[in-house]
């Protein structure tokens, strides 16, 4: 979830949570924020840290076909997911976007994904892609390219 989304919902819960101490519960305002705001706290946090609990809403495919398929399927979605929500993306795809630069490194004998050669051999948008922090997936065509440089020989 958004961090945008996340501070609306857990406002909005900290104020419908005061609002019913102060009304229904004739509770003094003071006392009603003081409970609305623990409220909040957690709502924020269970929002912003659920992030791999959110439910995956594509549809199962059909068993009958090849384990590549769900494979395909499932990597689909999550990229699809990543392209719209950036923290997915550092979470889910960059790490293994990671791994598989720094797999096809060592086979060039290179051990360091930060070193100035790791950087030449992906190229420097391919490395940004993959090591910094406010990377965004880029669109697939272009992805595609940048995936290429790692089988290169």
């Amino acid at each position: 979830m958004s961090p945008a989304r996340s501070w609306i919902i857990a406002l909005l819960v900290g104020a419908v949570v005061a609002a019913l101490a102060v009304w229904p519960g004739n509770i003094p305002v003071f006392w009603a924020v003081c409970v609305g705001i623990p409220t909040a706290a957690v709502t924020l946090l269970s929002t912003r840290y659920a992030g791999p609990l959110d439910p995956l809403w594509s549809a199962v495919p059909d068993g009958t076909g090849p384990a590549t398929e769900l494979q395909a399927t499932n990597l689909a979605s999550r990229l699809a997911e990543a392209a719209t929500d950036q923290s997915r993306f550092i979470t889910r795809i960059q790490p293994r976007l990671r791994r598989l630069a720094a797999a096809a490194l060592r086979e060039r004998g290179v051990s360091d994904l930060d070193s100035e050669e790791a950087k030449a051999l992906l190229g420097y948008e391919l490395h940004a892609v993959i090591t910094s922090p406010t990377a965004t997936l880029p669109p697939p065509d272009r992805l595609a390219a940048l995936l290429n440089r790692l089988e290169i020989p």
